[in-house]
């Protein structure tokens, strides 16, 4: 399962720096834009399970008794936490990002951490 999400982290990459530089926009649509901000997402899951991962890894290595499933908990954290850099690229291309909105962000990810932590989410 980690192998596919690596490698569909790097084709989300390449595609990424492709619509970045060779399309505008106004190019490509809202379908092209939403394209945009999906293909965003799964590169940043890619990103963000790869540190849970090592994060949970280094944590069990460290605390025996906090040892469990590494994989399952770095997967679930990762797709909360790949929320917040496609969140504030959508705030960013508003016209900028405030301190409020940066705290919000984080309050929201606080709290979906939080709901993944008691397995509600």
């Amino acid at each position: 399962m980690h192998k596919l999400l690596l490698i569909v982290s790097a084709i989300a990459f390449v595609i990424l720096m492709a619509m970045m530089f060779l399309t505008s926009p106004s190019e490509v649509g809202p379908v092209g834009v939403l394209v945009f901000f999906t293909i965003s997402y799964l590169f940043f899951l890619g990103l963000a399970v790869l540190c849970c991962r090592l994060f949970f890894w280094l944590r069990s290595k460290m605390d025996k008794a906090k040892a469990g499933n590494v994989e399952k908990k770095s997967l679930r954290y990762g797709l909360v936490i790949a929320i917040a850099p496609v969140t504030l690229i959508l705030a960013w291309s508003f016209g900028g990002i405030t301190i409020a909105e940066v705290a919000l962000i984080l309050g929201l990810e606080i709290l979906l951490c939080f709901l993944t932590s008691r397995n509600v989410i």
